[in-house]
């Protein structure tokens, strides 16, 4: 296994192949890039890690919940305030850590077997493959490819912005 000494990863994942490998005890931290629904029997997430790829049976949104409670604050939590404040009441970005500057927005409905979870401090740009297919480009150069056009993920991507920026310039949040 490849995995970068200190990063809290050692000894916790099991490699399936020579692109993933099993952490179900996964935690969401600055090196998440993504997650996605699982299309593999048994599990419910796969996550894009700068350290790697990974499968958990936890689904996405419970991931991110978790991250939430880590950080000491709930989803149920910040996505009332987003909507309280912006009126994003569906697709609502989440600002899961301001301490380590982690935010994470759905391209769907989190319902929705095809919502994929992008964590907006990855993201460099996007690109339209089809009319409903994007290619995500991050700032290390991994990509990957969401069922979503490029005109709903750039509207998150702006969303998240302004949420990110309304949250970190308000001296109550700060």
């Amino acid at each position: 296994m490849n995995l970068i000494p200190g990063s809290g990863m050692e000894g916790k994942a099991v490699m399936v192949n020579n692109e993933m490998m099993i952490m179900n005890d996964y935690e969401i931290s600055k090196m998440t890039r993504a997650i996605v629904v699982a299309k593999e029997m048994d599990y419910s997430s796969r996550i894009y890690d700068r350290t790697g790829t990974y499968l958990s049976k936890t689904t996405p949104v419970d991931l991110i919940r978790q991250a939430c409670l880590e950080a000491g604050v709930t989803y149920e939590g910040r996505r009332k305030a987003v909507i309280y404040h912006l009126k994003y009441e569906q697709q609502t970005p989440i600002i899961i850590s301001t301490w380590n500057g982690i935010s994470v927005f759905p391209t769907e409905s989190p319902e929705s077997i095809d919502c994929c979870w992008v964590f907006y401090q990855h993201v460099r740009d996007t690109y339209a493959i089809t009319k409903n297919t994007t290619k995500i480009l991050f700032q290390d150069g991994f990509e990957l490819i969401v069922p979503v056009s490029k005109g709903r993920l750039q509207k998150q991507m702006e969303r998240t912005g302004r949420w990110v920026s309304h949250y970190s310039n308000n001296p109550v949040y700060c």
